[in-house]
């Protein structure tokens, strides 16, 4: 009977280590099958969700610096374009060439301006607090740019780069340490061409091109370099136009990316990797410069603009070139209400100063986040993007406090809104936000307001008379709690 137990027994573990073992190796079946491995083609790429953190950021800041901040001069293109602008006067009307010869000479070249590019007021922290006070959530900042100019010591454009000449600090490596200590995500742009880099023009030389090289000794060292050495959330490729996908081996790096990089479950790319991919291929689409379609689009997108006209420092950019930071405020709004996120440009001086025009709209659309950021960040497209019958006024929609937010553009002048397409109910309420109660210390609140059902259909608010000092800046939310 005893031998028969421990028989018995002895079975039962083996059966129960062998069970062990079939489960273990089932799970690391599933483990593998369910863990996402990405091939290097478009459509395995383009399944790949963008990480959450993306989406709800809506808010971030580009950066444009590099030797062009020297020049300074954009005039009828923009700043960072100079060198090529000098080159080709069609470009421009000529006017950057006129300008550079009177002001340099014909014997002055380009590359000259790097000894003048010192940086030598640049404070990272400074930069950091800025835009933290902005509300911006991201950054992306040039880590080289179509002039080839590198941003960090890199080894494929020695002699070229911030460590060797002009700063002799690593830009990239200094200012990624002081955005992160904020809790920003850091993203770096990349150009993928370079105008004058004789790899990359001796193989555009044929059309196709019959090589590489450029793509294989410059490019995919330089964009896992940044990745390795700075881990960057966002990987912001550019100068992407002049030849296909398969030239510049976008796929296979982003699946590399995806698959393998230390950033692989955090990373986010765009849409600028070869010649027709834009608004079809990447993470979120960015169509041209400055592209706010002003309706929803059913793909994650970026409007990427700027405060004045360049996107690198123009010393010369008249005021009247600026946006007014109500201006700026409605155009992320449009941006968030129709799904996309909105990149605000920033251009440094060669010396590291963030213009103070600049600084003061950033720090505006940053007072008016505080108050208004539950309708932004978070936020989701509501059911109507802008009103169906008042001009101006647009929608999101935030599923956490279950309200619809109305941005009223213009406060009008008999205290009337009306909104066609919210339908109320019962238990609803109209909040304005960002009152303020000068009996609270000045601190901004949400007042409730009186609306009253139309027979068309939607509702009309009444907005309260305020003091000067009490209306809300520069936006007007209506936050909708109980609508439909």
């Amino acid at each position: 009977m005893n031998q028969i137990n421990s028989h018995s027994t002895s079975i039962f573990f083996i059966m129960f280590k062998y069970k062990r073992y079939i489960f273990i190796c089932l799970f690391l079946f599933f483990l593998k099958v369910y863990s996402a491995t990405y091939s290097p083609n478009w459509d395995s790429l383009n399944s790949r969700p963008n990480p959450s953190w993306y989406d709800s950021s809506k808010f971030g800041i580009f950066i444009h610096w590099g030797v062009y901040a020297v020049p300074a001069f954009g005039n009828l293109s923009s700043a960072e374009w100079y060198w090529f602008a000098i080159n080709h006067p069609w470009f421009d009307n000529g006017t950057a060439m006129d300008y550079h010869y009177r002001a340099y000479g014909q014997n002055y070249h380009y590359q000259d301006f790097a000894n003048d590019f010192k940086a030598e007021m640049f404070d990272p922290n400074l930069w950091a607090n800025i835009i933290e006070s902005s509300g911006a959530k991201y950054v992306v900042f040039t880590s080289k740019h179509h002039e080839g100019f590198t941003m960090w010591p890199s080894a494929q454009s020695w002699g070229w780069n911030s460590v060797d000449l002009g700063p002799q600090m690593d830009l990239v490596g200094i200012l990624t340490k002081a955005i992160k200590a904020k809790g920003i995500h850091m993203g770096l742009y990349h150009s993928l061409f370079e105008w004058y880099n004789p790899l990359y023009l001796a193989d555009n030389s044929t059309v196709p091109p019959q090589t590489n090289t450029y793509v294989q000794e410059i490019l995919l060292p330089q964009l896992k370099d940044i990745v390795l050495s700075y881990e960057p959330d966002v990987v912001w490729a550019d100068g992407e136009w002049e030849q296909n996908d398969t030239y510049w081996e976008s796929t296979e790096f982003i699946a590399w990316l995806y698959n393998d990089s230390p950033v692989k479950d955090s990373v986010v790319v765009n849409d600028r990797w070869g010649l027709g991919c834009r608004n079809t291929n990447g993470g979120f689409w960015t169509g041209g410069d400055k592209w706010n379609p002003g309706h929803l689009v059913d793909h994650k997108w970026e409007n990427c603009n700027t405060i004045g006209r360049s996107w690198g420092y123009d010393e010369w950019e008249p005021f009247i070139w600026y946006q007014t930071s109500t201006y700026l405020i409605q155009q992320m709004i449009i941006t968030v209400s129709c799904g996309g996120n909105y990149l605000l440009d920033v251009g440094p001086t060669a010396s590291g100063i963030i213009p103070p025009l600049m600084v003061e709209r950033l720090t505006d659309i940053g007072n008016w986040l505080s108050i208004n950021g539950e309708a932004i960040y978070e936020s989701v497209p509501w059911r109507c993007q802008n009103d169906s019958s008042t001009p101006d006024i647009w929608y999101t929609y935030n599923n956490e406090s279950m309200s619809i937010y109305a941005f009223v553009f213009n406060w009008p002048t008999d205290n009337k809104v009306t909104l066609s397409d919210p339908i109320p109910g019962d238990k609803s309420q109209v909040l304005l936000m960002g009152v303020n109660n000068i009996n609270h210390q000045n601190t901004p609140t949400s007042m409730n307001i009186s609306f009253k059902s139309i027979s068309s259909g939607g509702l009309q608010v009444t907005l309260p008379s305020l003091t000067p000092t009490q209306f809300p800046p520069f936006v007007y939310t209506l936050k909708l709690v109980n609508f439909k």
